[in-house]
C-alpha cells in the first residue's frame, strides 16, 4: 500500500477524534516515529509497516472514544526498544556491569583501592580471574554475537557460549583452552584453583515477570526456571563438576532490560536456591537498564486503558490463552506493560499491542509465539 494511501486512511480514522491542530501534530509525530523506530519491528508481515498496521489497528475500535484512548496510549505511553538501543545495552554490558564486578573482587583480594585502575587491570590476578570467567546466554535473546564482537581482544571466544546448557564435551574443551591461556597469563602452570572457572555470567535480554528465570512452584513444592536448571546441572551431575570451582563459584545474572516486578520475583527465590543446593554464594542479579513499576499501566495512571483492555470486544481468549498463561488481557502475569521490543513484542505487555494476527482483534505489533502448534 502506498504511503499516500496509508496516510489518507490514518487521517480519515483520526479526523473524527482530533482537533485540526492535533491532527497535524499527530501526523508528524507518527510519521517520524515510524521512520526512526516503529518500521523496524521484525514481526510485521511482508510488506507491512507501522503506519499501515496503526491504521488497521485503529479501525478495529469502532467506538470513537475507545479509538481516542487507543491513539493517546500509543502516543504517550508506548515504550519501544529499537535494535540500536538494545545493541547499545549489550555492547556496554561488559564495561558498565561485568568489569566493575571483577575489579571489586580483585581489589578486595589484593587490598588495592578500586580507583587504581591500571594497577588492577594489569595485575596477573585480574587477568587470571577474567579468564576464569565464563559467559553464557540464557536464551537466543542474549545476543551473544553482539556481546562477543563488542569485546574482541578482551575476552576469548572460548569463554563465551551461546547457551547455558553446556555439554560435558564442550565444557571440557573450554577448560582445556582455559588452562592453556592461564599458562600465558601467569607465566607458569596454573594451580588447582586456577584451572577451573570461578565466575559464571548468565546473559539475557529481557525479563518482565521473572518466572521463566526462577520461581517456586507451590503446587509441586520445588524451584523451577532456567536458573534452577543450571544449578541442577552444575551441582547435582558429575559432567561439569571438574569444570567449575564449585566451592567458590560465583554466578551473576545480567539482564539488559528488566522490570522491578521481575527483579523482586527472581531475587526473592535466591534464598531457596541457596538452601536447595547448599550454596556458599547465592547468585547476584545485575540489570543494565531497569524498567520501573511506574511504567506499568495501572488504575492509578491510566484507568481508561485498563477499561479498554478489559473489554471482551478487543480480546480473543481462544487464540491468546493456553494452560500456561491464563487470561492475558493485561499481559502474562498481569504485568500490564506498554513495552515493545523491536524483534518481538513480549506477551507481558497489554494484549491489544501484541495479539496474534489470526486473533479476532489483532495487535498493533503482532507477536510471534515462541511455542506454536502446527
Amino acid at each position: 500500500m502506498k504511503t499516500e494511501i496509508l496516510q489518507g486512511l490514518l487521517l480519515q480514522l483520526t479526523s473524527e477524534i482530533c482537533e485540526p491542530e492535533e491532527l497535524s501534530n499527530n501526523r508528524k509525530f507518527f510519521l517520524n516515529m515510524a521512520k526512526f523506530k516503529y518500521d523496524d519491528y521484525k514481526q510485521f508481515s511482508p510488506g507491512m509497516r507501522f503506519i499501515e498496521s496503526f491504521a488497521l489497528w485503529l479501525k478495529q475500535f469502532e467506538d470513537l472514544n475507545d479509538r481516542k484512548v487507543a491513539l493517546d496510549f500509543v502516543k504517550n505511553y508506548l515504550v519501544y526498544i529499537s535494535g540500536p538501543e538494545l545493541d547499545l545495552l549489550v555492547s556496554s554490558c561488559y564495561a558498565d556491569v561485568i568489569k566493575p564486578i571483577l575489579f571489586n573482587k580483585v581489589s578486595l583480594e589484593l587490598g588495592i583501592p578500586e580507583y587504581m585502575v591500571s594497577l588492577i587491570s594489569n595485575s596477573p590476578k585480574f587477568k587470571s580471574l577474567l579468564r576464569q570467567s565464563l559467559f553464557c546466554g540464557l536464551s537466543d535473546g542474549a545476543r551473544i554475537e553482539i556481546f562477543r564482537r563488542s569485546n574482541t581482544g578482551v575476552l576469548s571466544h572460548e569463554q563465551i557460549y551461546q547457551t547455558y546448557e553446556l555439554s560435558a564435551k564442550r565444557a571440557s574443551k573450554m577448560q582445556e583452552e582455559l588452562v592453556a591461556d592461564q599458562k600465558k597469563n601467569l607465566e607458569r602452570d596454573p594451580d588447582t584453583d586456577e584451572d577451573k572457572f570461578k565466575v559464571l555470567f548468565l546473559l539475557d535480554d529481557f525479563s518482565a515477570s521473572g518466572t521463566s528465570f526462577l520461581k517456586y512452584s507451590t503446587t509441586e513444592k520445588k524451584l523451577k526456571g532456567k536458573i534452577n536448571a543450571l544449578y541442577e546441572s552444575i551441582y547435582t551431575k558429575d559432567d561439569l563438576k571438574d569444570v567449575f570451582d564449585l566451592e567458590n563459584l560465583e554466578i551473576h545474572i545480567v539482564l539488559y532490560l528488566c522490570t522491578e516486578q521481575a527483579k523482586t520475583v527472581i531475587e526473592g527465590n535466591f534464598q531457596k536456591l541457596k538452601e536447595e543446593y547448599s550454596l556458599k554464594n547465592i547468585p547476584e542479579l545485575h540489570i543494565v537498564h531497569m524498567i520501573p513499576d511506574s511504567y506499568k499501566i495501572s488504575t492509578v495512571n491510566n484507568q481508561q486503558i485498563i477499561d479498554l483492555c478489559n473489554k471482551d470486544l478487543y480480546y480473543d481468549g481462544h487464540e491468546l490463552e493456553d494452560k500456561h498463561t491464563g487470561e492475558v488481557k493485561l499481559g502474562f502475569s498481569g504485568c500490564a506493560l506498554p513495552v515493545v521490543l523491536y524483534h518481538n513484542c513480549p506477551n507481558n505487555s497489554l494484549s491489544i499491542l501484541w495479539a496474534y494476527e489470526n486473533a479476532k482483534f489483532g495487535g498493533l505489533f503482532p507477536r510471534v509465539p515462541r511455542h506454536k502448534e502446527i
